[in-house]
């Protein structure tokens, strides 16, 4: 089994991390394994642009506009085997679908070439606000909701978010440079193998963790095949002539069991686990699975050398 591309918990801590570090450039979009299935049913949720996946106020226009251009120019530059352009089309060579450049909803338009979601923050009239987000991975609709609103609004429902890391937040956004981009990871585990999460995307995880850890109680050596890693990759790129914070989300969801032979993952995560409050834990539905999960991380621990 190939393991995750990206294991954010080896660095993680059990506080509340903003952790961006500096991301070359050319690594800024990526493309998965299951791309064709993936972006075909993340065009079907998004059809018709429903209001829980996007919005966008009058504003964000000219800042959308830079992105897709700024998106278009980096798939041809370094994802040649992937993307072709011809006039205004651009071309999926992976799945063959064509997406029209001059479509007059440019953020809604990357959504349907990109694996990658995009919010946009801008400054305006003074007011540090979210313009535009087009997020297809939750359901919550919380993101989309925040348009017109500043950040912290989007990260009331994390307990203690605003309180411990709101005004850094702010401060380390706001110094994001122009040819500069950073990345940073979340990570939390899930019964819900699905990159897009279903409708109610926090009550359908909740109730689905408190069902599937009732069985595993009794049987924790099936941790491995009930669970997924959910890791989230946010990106953050300062456009040069709108001066938008571009933020990108890419979602990977792999097995727990991918990690069975990784010692390091293991400890790492046993150890995440162990020291997360109780607060943390019930907020992404992993409080009920701990137990279990530890168990099963020491069993694979005592196998690994």
């Amino acid at each position: 089994m190939a393991a995750p591309r990206h294991r954010p918990y080896r660095q993680a801590g059990a506080a509340f991390q903003i952790g961006l570090r500096p991301m070359p450039p050319e690594t800024w979009l990526e493309t998965g394994p299951d791309h064709v299935a993936f972006m075909a049913a993340k065009r079907q949720r998004l059809s018709g642009l429903p209001p829980q996946f996007f919005r966008a106020i009058p504003e964000s226009r000219a800042a959308q506009a830079e992105l897709r251009d700024a998106v278009v120019a980096h798939l041809l530059a370094q994802h040649t085997e992937h993307f072709i352009r011809s006039g205004d089309m651009i071309e999926d060579r992976i799945d063959g679908s064509r997406h029209d450049l001059a479509d007059t909803v440019p953020l809604a338009l990357l959504g349907r070439i990109l694996e990658e979601d995009f919010i946009l923050f801008q400054t305006i009239d003074g007011l540090d606000l979210i313009t535009a987000a087009c997020n297809a991975y939750t359901s919550s609709g919380r993101i989309v909701s925040s348009v017109g609103r500043g950040m912290h609004f989007a990260h009331d429902p994390v307990p203690g978010l605003n309180e411990q890391l709101g005004p850094r937040i702010d401060r380390v956004l706001a110094n994001v440079q122009v040819g500069t981009p950073v990345v940073r990871f979340n990570w939390f585990l899930t019964p819900i193998s699905a990159r897009l999460f279903p409708d109610g995307s926090h009550d359908a995880n909740v109730a689905m963790a408190r069902k599937v850890a009732a069985s595993l109680a009794d049987d924790h050596r099936r941790c491995g095949d009930r669970l997924w890693i959910r890791s989230e990759r946010q990106t953050f790129m300062r456009l040069p002539q709108t001066m938008a914070l571009a933020f990108g989300i890419h979602t990977y969801s792999d097995p727990l069991s991918s990690l069975a032979d990784d010692r390091e993952s293991l400890a790492a995560l046993h150890k995440l686990l162990g020291d997360y409050t109780e607060e943390r834990l019930s907020y992404s539905a992993m409080l009920d699975l701990r137990d279990p999960v530890l168990h099963w991380i020491e069993d694979r621990l005592a196998r690994v050398t």
